[in-house]
């Protein structure tokens, strides 16, 4: 026998997922393929008039435990596992059965059901499919004979192997078979660890063994730089980015995915108020809520509209034919419109997909957002060590009633909101954070938000420096927030000298009296949070 090709004479099937099964079935019995399937596998292919015989019958395997225990047997596994030898085919014949020369199976629906809320103990413990991974981890190792395929995904490329090869398969094909089947038991016992944890024991804290499956969704032209290869993942079992529409423009790059990704937690957190921001290789350049989101955008993009050229820009509202018109380069007109790379909102009208279509030789990468990641975790990779930690949730705000100010000057109710607002802001800003901002208040609530300088820094001064440079003299009767505490004055004699009226910040230096009393002789309130908000 020629060990590279190797006929299919005879085929296990057993799937939960039947998606494509009847037409797949019917190609192999074109070969002349014999059928072995189980319980409603077996029902489907008989009701499609298809010629199956029960494995269970065929090879004499009695089922027990009201059906736990189907093909957890001897016989099969050998007839799976079964090298061609005259030793191993003489041992199958003492058993009475005929080797497997391919496996189709696929799982219980798991991850489906674990992600279900309403899903009980038992249910998701009666759906850890144990005999499926184990004849696919068997006909798997056992490659160099036997065909496995665990996924309908892969029903074509094996009829495509099949028909070239006049009903055989080649080496190479069952080798990249085995190890797609060894990735897809790998990703299931992975599924059962991740959705077991999440479901009884997240509340205890980090695991003790983090397992990621991720499957690939596109492959990008290059990554950061042309030098260097990527793909984009789609973390397994989750709602994420890779769920999002893109309905017009160039294809995404591995450095669009990576804006994409750090401007949508922007502005999670203020779904109560159209929101937008401008965001430039993560960070944000300008920020604002208002009544409209075209009065939001407008407000946002006026921050640092020098910065926003080639940015990136999230809203939180359906973009209209208003706020479309600000978005991108208006060719033609004298204004303060930038080249924009790539929009980001639940959706758009009718109008404004056509505008925002037309500009800029129809290369604005325009995505349609579906929802936020529900994956809980936030991950870093940094040589070859992976770095967990909960990912924040930005829809949890600061605890106003831990809120002190211990300077002289105590806020208006205007500005203890602006602040409060300033603070929601550089929560979202890489360390050392600052935001310089204004707004409205009226009527006993802050009806607009809009930031005037937004800057990181490698020391938190040099962020004050070029947040108040941004801002000029808009600076004057402002607020500023910042994510770490003042570790001295200096940041304060920036702020008072520039005109900025409140700060907000965690506290918490040795230096604080030192820093109170600045503001103080700058008659600045200052609002000391207790919370550190890093961001790296």
């Amino acid at each position: 026998m020629d060990e590279n090709l190797v006929e299919v004479k005879t085929a296990l099937i057993s799937v939960a997922d039947k998606t494509g099964l009847v037409d797949f079935a019917r190609e192999l019995t074109a070969f002349g393929i014999t059928l072995l399937a189980t319980g409603g596998t077996q029902t489907a292919l008989k009701e499609a008039g298809l010629p199956v015989r029960g494995l269970q019958e065929d090879m004499n395997l009695p089922s027990s435990l009201g059906g736990r225990v189907k093909t957890l047997h001897s016989p099969l596994f050998g007839a799976i596992l079964a090298k061609r030898t005259p030793e191993h085919l003489a041992e199958l014949g003492a058993m009475e059965v005929d080797p497997i020369d391919m496996v189709v199976v696929n799982f219980y629906p798991f991850q489906k059901v674990v992600s279900d809320r309403e899903a009980d103990e038992e249910k998701i413990i009666e759906n850890i499919d144990i005999g499926g991974p184990s004849m696919v981890r068997a006909s798997a190792k056992n490659f160099h004979y036997v065909t496995v395929v665990p996924s309908p995904q892969l029903y074509g490329y094996v009829v495509a192997e099949l028909r070239s090869n006049t009903g055989r398969t080649t080496l190479r094909a069952r080798r990249r078979l085995a190890l797609e089947a060894f990735s897809v038991t790998a990703a299931y016992d992975s599924a059962i660890y991740n959705g077991l944890w999440r479901r009884f024991e997240q509340s205890a804290g980090l695991p003790d063994r983090y397992l990621l499956s991720a499957s690939r969704f596109q492959d990008a032209k290059y990554g950061e730089n042309p030098d260097q290869r990527a793909t984009i993942y789609s973390i397994d079992g989750t709602q994420n980015m890779t769920g999002w529409k893109q309905l017009a423009g160039e294809t995404l790059s591995f450095n669009n995915y990576l804006d994409i990704g750090s401007a949508y937690d922007i502005l999670e957190g203020f779904e109560e108020t159209p929101a937008a921001a401008t965001v430039k290789h993560g960070n944000i350049s300008g920020f604002a809520f208002a009544p409209s989101i075209s009065e939001a955008y407008s407000l946002a993009h006026s921050c640092d509209p020098e910065a926003d050229f080639g940015g990136t820009v999230i809203l939180n509202r359906e973009v209209d034919g208003e706020t479309a018109m600000l978005i991108g380069k208006n060719e033609g007109v004298k204004d303060s419109s930038v080249y924009t790379e790539i929009a980001i909102a639940p959706g758009y009208s009718a109008e404004a997909l056509q505008l925002l279509m037309a500009k800029q030789k129809k290369k604005i990468r325009i995505i349609q957002s579906t929802g936020r990641s529900d994956y809980p975790y936030d991950l870093k990779a940094v040589e070859g060590a992976v770095l967990l930690q909960d990912a924040v949730d930005y829809r949890k705000k600061l605890d106003e009633s831990k809120l002190t100010f211990p300077s002289k000057a105590k806020p208006e109710e205007a500005v203890r909101a602006k602040l409060l607002g300033a603070w929601e802001v550089v929560r979202r800003v890489p360390s050392n954070g600052i935001v310089i901002a204004d707004g409205k208040y009226e009527d006993g609530i802050i009806t607009h938000l809009w930031t005037l300088g937004v800057a990181s820094f490698r020391k938190r001064n040099g962020a004050v420096r070029i947040a108040l440079e941004n801002a000029g003299e808009r600076a004057r009767g402002a607020v500023c927030a910042s994510d770490g505490f003042f570790p001295f004055r200096d940041n304060i004699d920036l702020l008072g000298r520039a005109g900025v009226t409140a700060v907000i910040q965690p506290g918490g230096s040795v230096s604080d009296p030192e820093v109170v009393a600045a503001a103080d002789e700058y008659g600045m309130c200052m609002g000391i949070t207790r919370v550190r908000a890093f961001k790296h």
